[in-house]
């Protein structure tokens, strides 16, 4: 088995991180995640835990998060970065890039396309680890050099074509919402294979995800069907 990632995530809304947490323990086991509130914060942990891996929110209390991005670049950080922010402009995507971010996913983000993210880089440190010589195709899978080529995968392992209709149907309606637990009690599913065929389709953009702040507990991310 892959060894587990270390993870720090540093966004300052405390209720949207620890989702981003409990998607990791759901779909990745009880890996070891910290958390963050600011930039003052992340310096300290990153100095004491030195985590593999560091989701990076752009707008926090005390600065950007590409101001601790290029320290980690001059102090050449082992670890790697990938922004999750509602930072779209394309100064600071540009900025995230030359950097060397491992990806650039902005908010509200499918967990799908954030667990791809997750198991690349789980990959790419298992390749890095365990050769002292790279061949080119080593090199390409890496670097992501066909990924534009390369035909897509019809569906991948864990889910089934016919669950994935039958979650797709139940958007019908334009006006429908529904949420990780009104699909599984629909269909029958546990929550959490549920949220992985919603966040399937997300990624797909089949539906689209909204964060809804309630008066009090979680967040909960409510799916739709996308805007004409």
């Amino acid at each position: 088995m892959a060894q587990k990632l270390t993870v720090l995530i540093v966004e300052d809304e405390t209720s949207l991180a620890e989702m981003h947490a409990e998607f990791m323990q759901e779909f990745y086991g009880r890996g070891t995640v910290w958390l963050a509130g600011n930039l003052a914060q992340a310096r300290i942990m990153i100095d004491r835990f030195q985590p593999e891996l560091i989701l990076l929110d752009n707008y926090l209390p005390d600065g950007e998060g590409t101001t601790l991005l290029h320290e980690l670049t001059e102090a050449r950080y082992p670890g790697g970065v990938v922004f999750l922010t509602a930072a779209s402009d394309m100064e600071t995507v540009a900025d995230a890039v030359r950097c060397g971010v491992f990806d650039y996913l902005v908010k509200p983000v499918a967990y799908e396309r954030l667990g791809q993210t997750l198991e690349r880089y789980r990959q790419r440190m298992a390749m890095l680890a365990g050769n002292d010589i790279a061949s080119q195709r080593q090199i390409d899978e890496m670097f992501n050099a066909y990924a534009r080529g390369e035909p897509k995968e019809s569906l991948p392992a864990g889910i089934d074509a016919l669950t994935l209709t039958k979650v797709r149907q139940l958007f019908a309606d334009r006006q429908v919402r529904h949420t990780a637990e009104t699909v599984a009690l629909a269909l029958k599913l546990s929550r959490t294979t549920a949220r992985r065929y919603l966040e399937f389709a997300t990624a797909r953009q089949a539906i689209t995800a909204e964060i809804v702040y309630g008066k009090v507990g979680r967040p909960q991310r409510i799916y739709r069907l996308p805007d004409k």
